[in-house]
């Protein structure tokens, strides 16, 4: 049973005033017109019948042969009409024909990836009580839907493992090949990644880019894409809380730039999301004070010169500090450790700004 928590990337803030609401979650998805998913030309597989009403152990080994026939055999499940696990299957097949594109041509790996990325963050909350209950009591959860395709697809609420299962299923469906990694992470027990891009396995740990964070007394959930398409020796390298892991046969030695090219937009204007220097920092940091109302969050990669240490520790301190400087009516108090941001590997920053 794997079972973590999202510690990396949790926080508590201190409000100062301002018009705090509810930032909203924008996952990186435009509906497509009837993409042709994959797995409709797998060879079937037609499964069992159901008789009677299931347990909760059958209807748990049946989600388990559903998942087997998909990611294991590579075939597309055929359901009798009342099979009670079919709209696992029907859940995941709809979001993957409504936010899969079939003109991404060469970009169509990365791109499917980060689209299943930002849909798993964007639909699943985080089962904490499920998790605080099992650190309290240590009974054994292993057959919660919360660990399985279901919790995800059926419920929105699933742990680590649950999101890494589905992942994997999404994946399969798409004809990419992935798969679920378990070790630790913040010495806590977790599951996440590989995927298959070109000839590289990169990880991808979709629990760790899901920011939660609290903020007077109200939970909050972003995206980050942090954890997306990196290299073993960055996961295991990134401080304070590295991944480990038994070393895989799927070994992956580079990280995919995705932040190369990417921009943010502030107001009507542009910048690139992979920022160079101080005055490109201030820079957008200014364009957001000049925005009327609440700005959420803002994703950025710090690649200033002669930072080349970012994953052993936060070298952007006071950097970043400053650039805050130009926001007015900030909404945190910056003193102390009460930082409004939160540290990625490789210099990838999620910055709440409010007014």
């Amino acid at each position: 049973m794997v079972f973590a928590a999202t510690v990396a990337a949790s926080m508590i803030l201190c409000g100062c005033g301002g018009d705090i609401t509810s930032p909203d979650i924008k996952p990186h998805l435009v509906p497509a017109t009837g993409h042709a998913v994959p797995i409709d030309g797998f060879e079937p597989f037609v499964m069992p019948g159901v008789f009677g009403e299931l347990s909760v152990a059958q209807y748990r080994e049946r989600v388990e042969l559903l998942y087997n026939t998909v990611v294991y055999d590579g075939k597309k499940p055929v359901f009798s009409a009342s099979d009670p696990i079919a709209p696992i299957y029907d859940a995941a097949h709809k979001f993957l024909a409504t936010y899969i594109h079939d003109d991404w041509g060469d970009n169509r790996e990365v791109n499917t990836v980060h689209a299943i990325h930002d849909f798993l963050i964007a639909s699943t909350d985080y089962d904490f009580e499920l998790y605080g209950s099992y650190q309290a009591s240590g009974a054994d959860y292993s057959s919660d839907p919360a660990f399985y395709i279901d919790g995800v697809l059926v419920n929105g609420r699933a742990v680590c493992d649950g999101l890494a299962r589905t992942f994997n299923f999404l994946c399969a469906m798409e004809g990419l090949q992935s798969a679920r990694v378990t070790g630790s992470f913040a010495s806590a027990l977790h599951a996440w990644n590989k995927v298959k891009i070109g000839e590289q396995w990169l990880n991808v740990d979709v629990t760790s880019d899901a920011v939660h964070y609290t903020l007077g007394g109200k939970a909050y959930k972003q995206i980050a894409h942090g954890f997306m398409l990196i290299s073993d020796e960055t996961l295991r390298s990134f401080e304070p809380n590295g991944h480990d892991f038994v070393q895989t046969p799927f070994t992956s030695s580079i990280d995919y730039d995705y932040f190369s090219g990417e921009v943010v937009t502030v107001g009507e204007k542009s910048y690139s999301r992979v920022v160079k220097s101080q005055v490109e920092l201030n820079t957008i940091f200014s364009a957001v004070s000049a925005q009327k109302g609440k700005i959420g969050k803002l994703e950025l990669k710090l690649d200033f010169p002669g930072k080349t240490q970012v994953n052993g520790t936060d070298m952007y301190t006071a950097e970043i500090k400053q650039a805050y400087g130009k926001v007015k009516n900030v909404g945190f108090d910056l003193s102390g450790g009460n930082i409004p941001y939160f540290r990625f590997p490789n210099g990838v920053y999620l910055f709440l700004i409010y007014k």
